[in-house]
């Protein structure tokens, strides 16, 4: 974490700087530069999505040999607060070093709510708000991406739920059930689970799926690819019930 700290410290520095320069400069002038959605960002091996200051991806610019990024992206993983002051065009960065708390409510910007989040999860399920107990139900930041994090239990289950802030597609979700009895029945194919898998993510390639055992549950675990799409599940063994489905990039 430190690490991580310090590098995101170290750029934003480097950022607000060039910044600082050519505000000082006084001078503002057209330059080419390179578009590099090729490039990827990594932060202690975890893939970064950089985003412009409307929220929308985007990609780092190479010019004259060096790679920028947005600024505001920057400071919104490292948990600063970025503003830009248009009377002496200033960019302040604000904060501490630790990644900000996102607003438990939403904040405008075309994201959906948490009431919205909730229904969606709750639907998902295949539960009624009157049947569970809500934990929390958050807006955070996740790579670079605004969701919102929706945990609840009912009965002996508890339930966790990532999703988009934006479009309130499920980015991931996993239940785990307390006091699990194994089924004595057979299992479903490793095939099979292959397929139900598949069926999720039609274009994407199956990378690993394996057979093992979660908590005395059987289940198959494994992992598909789409382009930088990553795709990580968990099926019921007995059941074909799907206990995990994530999608990072």
């Amino acid at each position: 974490m430190r690490q991580r700290t310090k590098f995101f410290v170290a750029l934003a520095m480097v950022c607000a700087v060039i910044l600082g320069v050519a505000a000082a400069a006084g001078v503002s002038r057209q330059i080419n530069a390179t578009l590099r959605p090729d490039i990827t960002i990594k932060v202690d091996g975890v893939t970064q999505t950089i985003t412009d200051s409307n929220g929308n991806e985007t990609a780092p610019i190479i010019y004259n040999g060096t790679t920028y990024l947005p600024v505001k992206s920057i400071g919104q993983i490292l948990g600063q607060s970025v503003t830009w002051d248009g009377q002496t065009n200033t960019v302040n960065i604000t904060g501490s070093n630790t990644p900000a708390t996102a607003p438990s409510t939403p904040t405008g910007g075309g994201m959906i709510g948490e009431a919205r989040a909730k229904e969606i999860a709750l639907e998902h399920a295949k539960l009624s708000a009157s049947d569970v107990t809500f934990i929390h139900a958050e807006l955070d930041w996740e790579n670079g991406r605004r969701v919102y994090d929706v945990e609840f239990y009912s009965a002996n289950k508890e339930y966790d739920y990532e999703i988009d802030a934006k479009t309130g597609e499920i980015m991931s979700y996993d239940y785990d059930a307390e006091g699990y009895a194994p089924s004595a029945g057979s299992y479903i194919s490793q095939d099979a689970a292959a397929k139900l898998a598949q069926d999720r993510a039609p274009k994407a390639t199956l990378v690993k799926i394996e057979f093992d055992y979660d908590d005395g549950r059987a289940v198959y675990e494994g992992e598909l690819r789409e382009g930088r799409w990553e795709y990580e599940f968990k099926i019921d063994a007995a059941t074909g019930e799907f206990l995990k489905w994530e999608k990072d990039s």
